[in-house]
């Protein structure tokens, strides 16, 4: 079944030459600046990626986020560092919107730098207005040893609104999050502290809880953002709905662990972890 972004966001997925011919350069932008929240990984070593997207997304707003995948652009110094910042400004140049609007999230290999060369030439070609509305696309762009895309939804109870979410992760996955990206996007109308706080509470009750190999990435990341053209839900009722979603792609992540399957750890959230005072991931 083909899963659709909600109503708000387009997409621009494809192949910049990363590494090989495969789809690793991904556009998810939604028509305006949005309410949006994002935790990250714990790693004192985090990547470039993370660092950017940690103070872009602190004043809970972002209008679009960039997928780079089978490089993570870490271990590369400051021109690792430069050069995340050239893609944000090369997106927002695109999609003439500001810098610090943009969230951008890395994976792959370590200690190898982005081909800039490639990395430019597709920056050129990206569209000011994406056309895409596939998550399954988006998913699709996001792997990297994954062996299946991974893709949830779900329709908010009493209301027209969706969220839809997609994970990448297949191993160096431990509580705190490790090699993990996750994007959901919403078309609910929810407000920006309303939303950090939803979103808090769910990762800290489902990509919290799994652990695959007790290896923890400097990539990790997982974001949500709310276009708010759907219209406001009951909060409640949204929190409900976010969790299902968030849970169905812990579970497509572990499902997808690259070890024996006798080593995977998952543990189910119980009512009293709702009231843990702090989650185990960071949030931005």
């Amino acid at each position: 079944m083909t899963v659709s972004l909600p109503l708000g966001f387009r997409a621009h997925v494809t192949n910049i030459g990363i590494k090989d011919t495969s789809d690793d350069f991904t556009v998810v932008v939604a028509d305006t600046t949005c309410s949006a929240a994002g935790m990250f990984t714990q790693s004192r070593f985090a990547g470039p990626s993370v660092v950017i997207s940690r103070e872009h997304v602190a004043n809970l707003q972002a209008q679009a986020v960039v997928v780079v995948s089978k490089n993570a652009n870490v271990a590369t110094g400051n021109e690792g560092i430069t050069n995340a910042h050239e893609i944000v400004n090369g997106v927002a140049t695109a999609l003439t919107c500001s810098p610090s609007d943009i969230l951008i999230a890395s994976t792959g290999v370590i200690g190898r730098q982005y081909p800039m060369d490639n990395v430019r030439a597709g920056l050129a070609s990206l569209p000011s207005q994406p056309q895409g509305t596939s998550a399954d696309d988006v998913a699709r762009g996001i792997m990297t040893t994954d062996t299946v895309s991974k893709t949830a939804e779900c329709t908010i109870a009493g209301s027209s609104a969706r969220i839809v979410g997609v994970a990448k992760g297949v191993g160096m996955i431990e509580p705190n999050m490790a090699t993990l990206i996750t994007l959901m996007f919403t078309d609910a109308d929810i407000a920006p502290a309303d939303l950090n706080n939803i979103f808090q509470r769910v990762i800290a009750t489902t990509f919290n809880c799994v652990s695959v190999d007790t290896d923890t990435s400097t990539s990790d990341t997982a974001i949500v953002m709310a276009s708010g053209k759907a219209g406001s839900v009951d909060l409640a009722t949204f929190e409900t709905a976010l969790h299902e979603v968030a849970l169905s792609l812990t579970k497509q992540v572990a499902r997808d662990a690259r070890v024996p399957k006798n080593s995977l750890k998952f543990v189910l959230t119980v009512p009293a972890a709702l009231n843990r005072p702090k989650p185990l991931l960071k949030q931005s």
